[in-house]
């Protein structure tokens, strides 16, 4: 198996230089395959196609895409049947697991990376254990679900580097079957996660996909990811009371005035991050109008950050 020294690579993504190296540093040696898995999001029916469907059309699916932001995996075999894993996130909180016989406790970044695993050794793939080091690019805060990238990237990196010791390689259909019967989660994102295309929606149930529209053949649209910042860490936004509410109602009432030709929630149900669909060429009043709805409401300045629908999870070589 040819290890993958991506931290002694300059022109390497340098989160995954820095990925390499913790994991270098904390195993004494490089990973022998790095993952990365993009955040996946979700898209009303009723955001990406506004108004009443024809009446011989079929219902409206929900749609999934891959964003243009990432969970990373970096994984070497073991032959123990041992987990080892610790996160650049979470730096305190590594652990030393068996992936077979009685689980143990595990710290809560990394309880569903492990459910993933031992299901995988279950099916007979990874049995013989794995040191993992992972990292998520972007803060819980945002919004975007992570949960299911990053089951992606573990599971790909680890069926990857048993592969290459002669274990049956795992294809993608087949993970996301053991991921689906194994693991609760949103199969939808999931899909976008391991199937994703560039500019390209898929339908969440699978069946078909197809571009993000634009109306009258013009450009494709934009995407922004407006975040409260006053919600606490992992909650909704009833948590965080009226004031935080108000100001997101407020803010996406005005970004469509101001041109936004939808909003929707990101995951699969309301939190404090709002997804907006709008022509490019209204970006910078939508932002505008959602800054000044906060600061009228005497709130901080919301996150606003740019998604582009991307590509599917990858082997970083």
């Amino acid at each position: 198996m040819r290890a993958v020294d991506l931290a002694r690579r300059v022109t390497a993504d340098p989160l995954l230089r820095l990925l390499a190296h913790g994991f270098a540093t904390t195993y004494g040696r490089p990973p022998g395959a790095v993952w990365r898995a993009p955040y996946a999001f979700r898209l009303a029916a009723s955001a990406v196609d506004p108004g009443p469907p024809p009446a011989a059309a079929a219902p409206r699916t929900d749609w999934v895409a891959a964003a243009n932001w990432y969970v990373a995996a970096a994984v070497s075999p073991r032959a123990d049947g041992l987990l080892r894993c610790g996160s650049l996130n979470h730096p305190a909180e590594s652990a030393e697991l068996p992936l077979t016989g009685p689980a143990a406790p595990a710290p809560g970044w990394a309880a569903r990376p492990y459910a993933v695993l031992r299901a995988l050794a279950a099916a007979g793939f990874g049995r013989g254990g794995a040191d993992l080091h992972v990292n998520a690019t972007l803060p819980d805060a945002v919004g975007l679900p992570v949960a299911e990238p990053l089951e992606c990237a573990v599971a790909l990196a680890l069926a990857d580097v048993h592969a290459a010791r002669g274990a049956r390689p795992l294809s993608r259909a087949e993970l996301a079957d053991l991921l689906g019967a194994a693991v609760p989660g949103d199969h939808g994102l999931r899909r976008a996660a391991l199937f994703g295309r560039a500019g390209r929606l898929l339908a969440a149930d699978g069946s078909t996909d197809r571009p993000l529209p634009a109306p009258d053949d013009g450009p494709a649209p934009s995407l922004l990811l407006l975040t409260a910042r006053t919600a606490p860490a992992g909650g909704d936004l009833a948590d965080n009371g009226a004031g935080a509410a108000t100001a997101l109602a407020t803010a996406v009432r005005e970004a469509l005035t101001a041109g936004a030709r939808s909003a929707s929630w990101p995951g699969t149900r309301p939190g404090r991050s709002v997804l907006l669909l709008m022509p490019p060429e209204r970006r910078t009043a939508v932002r505008t109008a959602v800054i000044d709805a906060f600061r009228r409401c005497d709130l901080p300045v919301p996150r606003l950050l740019r998604i582009r629908v991307t590509s599917a999870a990858r082997r970083e070589d």
